[in-house]
């Protein structure tokens, strides 16, 4: 069956520009199970995508590919036009995962913790003390930067995780279950960030069963089934390549 396309273009994307994201026939084979079938889309720079299902339908597996973190089994995925599979090195710059895990190191600070996330991703030296201080006040984390991660709460280990994300400047930004943990303020913060990340072109992809908690505009949705896509909708749903009819007709109009 032929696959489905999903076009997620924001106002002033140039048709010239390469997707942000595009994947083909992507597939990942776990053992004897299909973790992720199929999947092909296009998603424009500055768009906010979520991915919906429930456990197991595919949503970690897709984003961990995306940030090369993981290698498909088959199919192809392109990150501005590169090829993220075969040269993943080249992408990895541009890309900011904040996983469902914070991996952040409980002995270290909030602060220690930052540097050596900026040091192992080669962030210049002048710019790393003026980038985690930004990082952490963004967060509003400033007042705990010296104080270990060890005894911080679930939600203020996640502000830190999100600070990290934000040392290297993404041009995509991949978030696993972001709503976390937060609270009310800090899902406000995280509002105010897809705001900002969208002003700015940066494109995100978010995977949550939470999605009702934020307020941020969000251009399109996909739902996950057992690997494979079940259903897209949102505003900024602007094509869906014939072939899944059933899709088709649950499309919404593409106005923005």
């Amino acid at each position: 069956m032929p696959q489905t396309t999903i076009f997620v273009r924001p106002p002033g994307v140039p048709e010239s520009a390469p997707a942000a994201v595009e994947t083909r026939e992507l597939s990942r084979l776990f053992g004897g199970g299909v973790a992720l079938g199929g999947l092909s889309i296009r998603i424009e720079p500055g768009a906010a995508v979520m991915v919906e299902g429930s456990n197991g339908a595919g949503k970690t597996t897709l984003l961990r590919i995306l940030a090369t973190a993981l290698r498909p089994s088959f199919g192809t995925v392109l990150l501005d036009g590169i090829d993220a599979v075969a040269t993943p090195e080249r992408v990895r710059p541009r890309i900011g995962l904040l996983g469902h895990a914070t991996a952040l190191y409980d002995d270290l600070t909030a602060s220690e913790n930052l540097r050596f996330a900026a040091t192992m991703s080669g962030i210049p030296s002048p710019d790393v003390e003026p980038r985690i201080g930004t990082a952490l006040a963004r967060v509003e984390m400033a007042s705990t930067a010296n104080h270990r991660v060890g005894g911080f709460s679930a939600g203020m280990r996640r502000r830190v995780a999100l600070a990290r994300l934000l040392l290297g400047h993404p041009r995509l930004v991949l978030l696993d279950e972001p709503l976390t943990a937060l609270d009310a303020s800090a899902v406000d913060l995280l509002d105010g960030l897809l705001a900002e990340w969208a002003g700015q072109g940066t494109t995100v992809v978010i995977a949550s069963h939470l999605a009702d908690r934020l307020g941020a505009p969000i251009h399109g949705c996909l739902q996950l089934e057992n690997g494979r896509l079940a259903r897209v909708s949102g505003p900024g749903i602007a094509e869906v390549v014939p072939g899944r009819e059933q899709l088709a007709a649950a499309l919404p109009s593409a106005s923005w």
